[in-house]
């Protein structure tokens, strides 16, 4: 998966509570995002805030290639418990062209399905769920994280290290010197989900990013550091 600080087209399939904070995520790092759904209601939910908004079946081969999905530059497949429709979707989106292809999959033998058929990545909550827990025990200062695809994640990170106290987002800058993207601060408690570069950084502040797994694991060790 290329570097999220050159935007890229995104299509998301399904907006249950995962594809939901999946695209959330997306457009929190200012990507390029259609999301699909047979729902109407969830569609106009969500349609004043990305890019596309289409109320489809996604298991129809002709429908997505009016939606030209081929050629986005990555694909989400987020319908885990439509074991079926995400199967077929899958299929359908490799046939047509779609250069990446993420699945999520409801259990070992959906997985075993979809990487028979040509997802790129499969993501199944029992197996991530225990990666969490061993990541968690390895990283205690990482509140959450997530696996956008096999390159990227977005994580949020408790501020241990003094020398980003009591400095501002424009000061710091995440992205020319750590090469993440800075998405969101949360504060006592509170989050603020549009972090401008005159924010500041208090002690202990927990702080949402994306960036490559590479650059993620090396800003948190870093923010791990008690100097």
């Amino acid at each position: 998966m290329a570097n999220l600080h050159q935007q890229q087209s995104f299509a998301v399939f399904g907006l249950g509570k995962f594809g939901m904070a999946l695209t959330m995520a997306l457009l929190q790092a200012d990507q390029d995002v259609l999301v699909v759904d047979s729902n109407e209601e969830v569609v106009n939910n969500v349609a004043h805030l990305v890019t596309h908004a289409v109320i489809a079946d996604a298991t129809d081969e002709e429908e997505l290639r009016d939606l030209d999905i081929g050629s986005f530059d990555h694909v989400f497949v987020t319908m885990g418990e439509n074991v079926e429709g995400s199967i077929i979707t899958t299929m359908l989106a490799k046939k047509i062209g779609a250069p990446d292809v993420t699945t999520r999959a409801n259990n070992h033998n959906h997985r075993l399905v979809l990487e028979k058929i040509g997802a790129d990545h499969v993501i199944e909550p029992e197996q991530d769920m225990a990666r969490q827990l061993i990541f968690h025990q390895l990283h205690p200062n990482v509140v959450n994280y997530f696996n956008l695809s096999k390159n990227v994640s977005l994580v949020e990170v408790s501020v241990e290290n003094p020398s980003f106290f009591n400095k501002s987002l424009g000061d710091l800058d995440f992205r020319k010197n750590y090469d993440v993207n800075i998405i969101g601060i949360t504060h006592n408690g509170k989050l603020n989900q549009v972090p401008l570069a005159t924010d500041i950084i208090n002690p202990h502040d927990r702080i949402t990013l994306i960036g490559s797994n590479e650059a993620v694991q090396k800003i948190n060790e870093i923010l791990q550091e008690d100097k």
